[in-house]
């Protein structure tokens, strides 16, 4: 009977031996297990987090490199250049901090999409900058054509210009002067003695000229006194004045002439004021604000 029961007690505790066995190699099979799983999703987190920053540093890189090519463009990209900046914030909080691996594959989807259009529009850009460019340059060159062209013409033009300007100009010959005075009965006579001279006639020769323009003309003429005073009475017109370039030059005395592109001979007469003084005279004839003759005159 005790040997029954011993035996009992004997089965019963190998039986209870082998299960704890079975459930302790059980147990550990299926630590092990979850161990390898565990380790295998380790791995495979970690191979997608290598994968994400693989995928993020190569966005950065290309986005750094259109940076680069745009840096000299005034390009108003400061709302695409903000959202993908705090996109990559973002990212990198999610990969180093807070491990989030479904959250930060999203935001580089979206990343990735903001970068799209970002690069797109760098590139159109980047076209267009090289059309202008290259359009610059043809206008630039065409610029520089069509200067030098006009330049060759304004001096052929000036050139043609100074050589009309000098043939029409008009000459002036064989000036004489008379010293005229009125007898009580109205005659007139010439006289010597400074004196009695009341009117200077001064008369002169203008050349005929061909390329001239026929029109009606203005002779303005200087007397200028020994003591280099220009002469002037109430007999000098108020409108005696002509231009030399910018300047404003005063005349003696001046008449009108129409000119026909004939010799033509005139006189004008002048009719003094205060006594004139003995001594050489300058005189001074003007046409189209140019000096076209002189003389003198020696009063005794």
């Amino acid at each position: 009977m005790i040997k029954n029961k011993l035996y009992i007690l004997t089965s019963l505790l190998a039986l209870a031996i082998i299960v704890l066995s079975i459930s302790f190699y059980n147990y550990r099979e299926t630590v092990e297990i979850k161990f390898q799983e565990s380790e295998n999703l380790r791995i495979l987190k970690l191979e997608e987090e290598n994968n994400l920053r693989s995928e993020l540093d190569d966005i950065l890189e290309q986005y750094d490199n259109f940076r680069d090519e745009i840096d000299n463009l005034n390009v108003d990209l400061d709302q695409k250049q903000s959202k993908i900046n705090d996109l990559k914030a973002e990212i990198r909080d999610l990969l180093n901090t807070k491990q989030d691996l479904k959250l930060a594959r999203k935001k580089i989807g979206i990343l990735q999409k903001i970068a799209k259009k970002y690069f797109a529009q760098v590139d159109s850009l980047l076209g267009k900058t090289e059309e202008l460019y290259v359009e610059n340059i043809n206008l630039q060159n065409e610029n520089k054509s069509l200067k030098d062209k006009n330049k060759q013409q304004t001096e052929a033009i000036q050139e043609q210009t100074t050589r009309l300007d000098i043939g029409s100009t008009l000459e002036i010959k064989d000036i004489e002067v008379d010293k005229i005075k009125y007898s009580s009965n109205g005659q007139e006579r010439k006289v010597i003695r400074t004196k009695n001279i009341q009117i200077l006639r001064c008369c002169f020769t203008i050349s005929a000229n061909p390329i001239a323009k026929a029109e009606n003309k203005t002779a303005y003429i200087q007397y200028i006194s020994p003591s280099g005073k220009l002469l002037h009475s109430s007999h000098t017109p108020v409108e005696s004045t002509f231009s030399i370039a910018d300047s404003t030059v005063h005349s003696t005395i001046l008449d009108s002439f129409d000119y026909n592109n004939k010799e033509i001979e005139m006189c004008v007469d002048w009719r003094r004021g205060d006594m004139l003084e003995r001594g050489r005279y300058s005189i001074l004839i003007y046409i189209e604000e140019k000096l076209v003759g002189k003389s003198t005159l020696k009063l005794n």
